[in-house]
């Protein structure tokens, strides 16, 4: 089986405010692939090997429930739904309230997947995060990106996107990874909103300008592309910035 080569790893997988989705060695074309490419290639169809990863490639083995986002909602038992109770009131006692509480874990998810690539243990935290504070949209955040990096999942990260922005409260990093997210994994045109909204938050700006101008030429847009050309800064992740930087305008 052959790894994705080094310029697809470049500008495909740089996921986020965390490191680039590690090695790239684990999206793979699979076997069980070759009698169905050259049948979806004569009827047109375009295979994301994301999407291939996630419906083609044996699934993982069943983790544990506190590995799985908003605890793989499944029903608990009465000694679970008494350990949570026991976590809040925990969290309470310090002086915190839920969503900051929330907040806290969600740091610490960041902390031990960016830190440490504790993956397990990141989305430990993030389930903390959402059981004190189930509209904490960073919660889903942090749910999508460890989706994406663990599982190769698209389709679940996506869904977990669209519940993260749709929470009372977020982060702006939310939707600068999503319009990343959507580059990534070929749906330009979906990503230009989640981008531009990323541009109002000052901080976001160098990255959402560059992926938002390849959005818009990956999307057939090149004349608001070539508007939004000039705009791409220096500070910019250098393979969106490379990119958006070639694309061919008139003078």
């Amino acid at each position: 089986m052959k790894p994705f080569n080094k310029v697809t790893c470049a500008i495909l997988l740089p996921i986020l405010t965390a490191p680039p989705l590690s090695g790239c060695t684990a999206v793979r074309q699979h076997p069980a692939l070759i009698a169905v490419l050259p049948i979806a290639a004569a009827a047109g169809v375009a295979i994301s090997p994301f999407y291939i990863a996630d419906r083609i490639i044996a699934p993982t083995p069943a983790r544990p429930l506190n590995e799985q986002p908003m605890y793989g909602n499944q029903p608990k038992t009465q000694p679970m739904i008494d350990a949570d109770q026991r976590f809040i009131e925990d969290a309470l006692k310090t002086g915190l309230t839920r969503a900051q509480a929330s907040d806290k874990s969600v740091q610490l998810g960041w902390q031990y997947f960016q830190q440490r690539h504790d993956i397990a243990t990141a989305m430990k935290r993030f389930n903390q995060a959402w059981l004190l504070d189930p509209d904490n949209g960073d919660a889903f955040h942090g749910f999508a990106i460890l989706m994406m990096e663990r599982d190769h999942a698209p389709i679940q990260a996506d869904a977990l996107f669209r519940q993260g922005i749709a929470k009372p409260r977020q982060s702006p990093g939310i939707w600068l990874d999503y319009g990343r997210f959507l580059v990534m994994v070929k749906k330009p045109a979906e990503a230009v909103a989640p981008l531009r909204q990323a541009l109002t938050f000052p901080d976001m700006g160098p990255d959402a300008e560059a992926l938002l101008t390849l959005a818009l030429a990956q999307s057939g847009d090149r004349v608001a592309a070539c508007a939004e050309k000039p705009k791409v800064e220096d500070g910019a992740q250098k393979a969106p910035r490379e990119a958006a930087r070639v694309i061919p305008c008139d003078p």
